[in-house]
């Protein structure tokens, strides 16, 4: 088991500056337990709880989100047609869904964490409830979820750091190469997902939209510090002020990492 908790400043900008005196901190608690670990960490399952509050900078807050993945550049204007400063405008992917600026002395997030690897195979799913105390109108419930699944054709599984509580970088059993090896080159570490999430803004006087994402993926992992990864995102979204009636959007992108 594991567990921590911090409290901080909340509202800063980009450069670290408090945006007001006004609210602006809040608290987090985690509490995490793995009770099956099994085949030197190859099967094992994760459990966790954990709580956010937040008391926002001037008592304003806007809960919003976009389909899961960004794709922009930076563009004129002071923010662009993204809505957000990063710093700097950037054109990109909009907000699908938004509450748009509330009037929220405070809210707490109430959040639940499941993973169970056997093997190659990983099932992976958070939810979480934000309640929403609003100025005027009583207290919200905001729900949002995700589950996921993974699984390694190469025979790799997914490690886990038991003293943070945290999945650990993935260890391929041959790095990529062209040669060497016997002239046996290797090919890495392959893995396909899947994912579903799902996001409700609407409650009480919050008419902020809901949105559901469906991805898949693709994994490849040339050595623990090195990975590439290909998404298609379809999104369906349902939010006051858009489009009338439902709104599909479709997202391709290839991301490269590499930690060192």
């Amino acid at each position: 088991m594991t567990w921590a908790a911090s409290a901080f400043r909340t509202g800063q900008d980009q450069f670290g500056a408090t945006l007001s005196d006004d609210g602006g901190y809040g608290t987090s608690e985690r509490l995490t337990w793995v009770p099956s670990w099994e085949c030197n960490g190859k099967n094992y399952l994760h459990l966790g709880v954990g709580h956010f509050f937040n008391a926002p900078p001037n008592d304003s807050v806007n809960f919003r989100t976009i389909p899961e993945f960004y794709v922009g550049a930076n563009g004129p204007g002071a923010v662009g047609t993204s809505g957000q400063a990063v710093p700097g405008a950037a054109n990109g992917t909009p907000f699908i869904v938004s509450t748009g600026n509330l009037d929220v002395p405070y809210y707490n997030v109430l959040g639940s964490e499941l993973l169970w690897v056997d093997g190659p195979l990983s099932i992976q799913s958070e939810a979480m409830v934000n309640f929403v105390s609003q100025s005027a109108g009583g207290t919200a419930a905001l729900p949002g979820a995700y589950a996921q699944a993974g699984y390694f054709q190469t025979g790799e599984h997914r490690p886990y750091d038991r003293k943070t509580g945290t999945i650990d970088r993935v260890i391929p059993k041959s790095n990529l190469t062209f040669a060497g090896n016997e002239c046996n080159p290797g090919l890495g570490a392959w893995e396909v997902a899947g994912r579903w999430s799902y996001l409700d803004l609407n409650d009480s006087l919050i008419a902020g939209g809901t949105i559901t994402d469906y991805t898949a993926g693709l994994n490849w992992y040339w050595n623990p510090y090195t990975k590439m990864v290909f998404n298609y995102v379809h999104a369906i979204s349902d939010a006051p002020g858009g489009p009338t009636g439902t709104t599909h959007t479709d997202m391709f992108g290839v991301r490269a990492q590499l930690d060192f």
